[in-house]
């Protein structure tokens, strides 16, 4: 009897211990289906969560500019006819022929301009800081500026000319033709500078508008003006009695658009803006309605 006893009871513990085993393998098994589905669950968030950190990476500024409908214009209002305060219908409105180009560039994008006057040494901070969208006040494309933001082409290189009378086009078209000649040129200008260096054989007659410049031509008192080549070509335009001489008194670097760098699609928006208004002819004729513009304020 104890030996049968004996037997049972090992074949008790023998039973015992396989369901034992089995509770475990099920338990394990368990324990790794819920494992792998808390690891499904983390790559499917992480999944997601890199889907929208590339959708936002892959929104540009041009982007962000047409889903806010403003584009914020930083400028420095003190430098007619770049950009300068004039009282408009009894208001005081930043006009200028850098407006008319941000104009034109808000408009093709499809939002409004918003302008922000500022000190001049406020712009380049303010853009990196994006406070601004972009920075048109007449701005040299410098090296070091370079290092810092993008700039478009140059929509202004500022080359100077000289218009004559139409009579003396052929006579008067080099510089050496107006040794012992007056040349009128606009007061504080770099007009005034040039007749000064270059024109070292000729005497500068200093007038403070240029309409006033141009009825002294017309009179014979002056020989020629230095003028913007914008300027003077337009001044020809509208006078068949005057012509632009074709000399060519260089340039003094030019004007560009600053934006934040990096954004490329925006600045093409920008190149395609100023390219219109150049092949057009528009350019022209804003900046010199802006000069004389200026000439009023």
């Amino acid at each position: 009897m104890k030996k049968l006893g004996m037997k049972k009871m090992l074949k008790s513990i023998m039973a015992l211990s396989l369901m034992l085993v089995m509770i475990l393998s099920v338990a394990g098994c368990a324990s790794t289906d819920a494992t792998k589905a808390t690891d499904t669950t983390a790559a499917e968030t992480t999944a997601a969560a890199a889907s929208e950190t590339t959708a936002a990476v892959a929104k540009t500024k041009l982007d962000e500019i047409k889903e806010k409908g403003v584009l914020v214009l930083g400028t420095s209002a003190d430098y007619p006819p770049f950009e300068f305060h004039l009282e408009v219908d009894g208001k005081d409105t930043i006009v200028g022929f850098d407006i008319d180009i941000a104009k034109k560039i808000a408009s093709d994008i499809g939002v409004e301009l918003e302008i922000i006057d500022m000190k001049f040494d406020g712009l380049l901070p303010a853009l990196t800081a994006g406070k601004i969208d972009l920075i048109i006040a007449g701005m040299t494309p410098t090296d070091e500026r370079k290092q810092s933001v993008d700039f478009s082409i140059v929509y202004y290189d500022s080359r100077q000319t000289m218009l004559v009378k139409t009579d003396n086009v052929n006579t008067l078209n080099t510089v050496e033709a107006f040794a012992g000649k007056t040349l009128g040129v606009q007061k504080a200008t770099i007009q005034e500078e040039l007749a000064k260096t270059i024109f070292t054989s000729s005497e500068a007659k200093s007038i403070d508008k240029i309409p006033n410049l141009i009825m002294e031509l017309k009179t014979d008192k002056v020989d020629g003006l230095i003028l913007a080549e914008p300027v003077a070509k337009q001044y020809a335009a509208a006078n068949p009695d005057l012509s632009v001489n074709g000399v060519d008194l260089g340039s003094e670097g030019g004007s560009a658009i600053a934006i934040e760098k990096g954004s490329q699609d925006y600045l093409d928006a920008i190149n395609a803006s100023i390219q219109g208004l150049l092949d057009s002819g528009e350019m022209d004729k804003i900046i010199s309605d802006a000069m004389l513009l200026s000439e009023g304020e």
